[in-house]
Parts: C-alpha cells; sequence; structure tokens
C-alpha cells in the first residue's frame, strides 16, 4: 500500500506537497507518494501547466475513485487553496459577519468541515469514521505560495496570506505554474531541518505539517 495519495489542483501543488512530505519524513519517499487527482499521464509530466483546479478537487471527493482509493493509500492528503472560496459550489465566507477577515486557523477549519459534510452526504458518516484518520488536509490560506514565503523572507513577509505569489516572485526569481519551476523553487522543504524551522511561520503550513507529524509515521 502507497504511503500517500495526493489530491490537488494542479501538478504545481503536487510537486510543493512531495517536497514538503518528503521534509517531514526526511527521506527519499517519492516512490511512496502517487497523484489521484489531477489524472496526468507520466509521459506528459512535467510539461503540464497547472490542471486540475479547486472544483475538480470537491468532485474527486465524492466520486468512486476517492473511494476505492483508501484501499491502496494509506493516507488521502486533499489540498485545495481558499483564494476562491467564497465562488459558487466551494461556498465559503472569508469574513464574519461583521465584515473582520477570518483568522487563518478558522478559514482552514471551515474548509475541512466543507469537505467532511459533502463526504458524509455521497458516502455516509460510516465511511468518514472509518476513514477519518487517514485524510490529511492541506488547506493552504490563501493560495500554496503562501507556503513558500518563509523560504525566501525572514521578517513578518513570511507570515502572510494574501498577494503571496507577487511577493514570491519578487524573491524567488522567474518562475513559470509549472511543475518542475514549482519542484525547484520548493525544493529546500526536503531538508528536514529547514522545513521544521520555517513551517510554523505559516499559519495553514503548520496545521498541515503537525497533522502529519500526529501521525507519528514510521518508514519500514
Amino acid at each position: 500500500m502507497t504511503l500517500f495519495g495526493l489530491i490537488a489542483e494542479g501538478e504545481t501543488d503536487h510537486a510543493v506537497l512531495e517536497n514538503i512530505l518528503l521534509g517531514i519524513t526526511g527521506e527519499d519517499i517519492s516512490d511512496e507518494i502517487t497523484i489521484l487527482q489531477p489524472d496526468i499521464d507520466e509521459t506528459t509530466r512535467g510539461s503540464l501547466q497547472e490542471f486540475g483546479g479547486w472544483y475538480n478537487v470537491f468532485q474527486y471527493c465524492i466520486s468512486e475513485d476517492f473511494k476505492e482509493s483508501f484501499q491502496r493509500v494509506q493516507y488521502v492528503v486533499i489540498q485545495i487553496d481558499t483564494d476562491v472560496s467564497e465562488h459558487t459550489h466551494y461556498d465559503i465566507k472569508q469574513t464574519e459577519e461583521s465584515g473582520k477577515k477570518l483568522a487563518p486557523e478558522v478559514l482552514v477549519d471551515k474548509v475541512r468541515e466543507k469537505f467532511e459534510r459533502i463526504i458524509t452526504n455521497e458516502f455516509g458518516q460510516d465511511f468518514l469514521e472509518k476513514y477519518q484518520d487517514r485524510i490529511l488536509f492541506a488547506i493552504s490560506v490563501d493560495e500554496i505560495e503562501c507556503w513558500l514565503l518563509p523560504l525566501y523572507y525572514t521578517d513578518s513577509t513570511k507570515s502572510k496570506t494574501n498577494n503571496c505569489d507577487f511577493k514570491l516572485h519578487e524573491k524567488a526569481g522567474k518562475f513559470e505554474k509549472k511543475s518542475n519551476d514549482y519542484d525547484k523553487i520548493s525544493r529546500d522543504y526536503r531538508k528536514n531541518k529547514t522545513l521544521m524551522k520555517l513551517y510554523p511561520s505559516n499559519p495553514s503550513l503548520k496545521i498541515f505539517v503537525e497533522s502529519v507529524l500526529s501521525k507519528n509515521i514510521v518508514l519500514e
């Protein structure tokens, strides 16, 4: 059984997630990580630009493929950005009734609850209870680029959750929305020491990393 199966918006998100998972374990577990969503042909890997999208993440999580993934994957990682959470079908407000912006931790909880609700509605409460401990949520506030800011900033910018793509381009140099580029700019997260030092700087990255650490995964 493969250790991690990744459900994400696109191929660039997979590149970042894989580097983070390698950093958490401190081992090269690339062979223990498989892509569940989007479905990418191995012959085109690296040449595809962003593919999949937030809507397809939701659709995958109510599909038979999602249900069956637990038969071949130990932990299913669900990644989604929150920047478009107020769009139709996502339907999660980013502000309180007063207009105050939700804290990242609160927004992450709301998105997690949304996934748990749609999974329950599709497959039943018993299914969720059976597999809940094997689902890891990588909910990036506001976009996964925010998770990379601690690699490039030492001031308060490292904890920002807005305009992160622009901020990342300012420091990380020229890169495009391609898997190879995102692998390159996030590669330092493969170093356990670097990841452990930096992950607390970003609130939603912190939630994800600590959710993985809580599983106390022992590699064979």
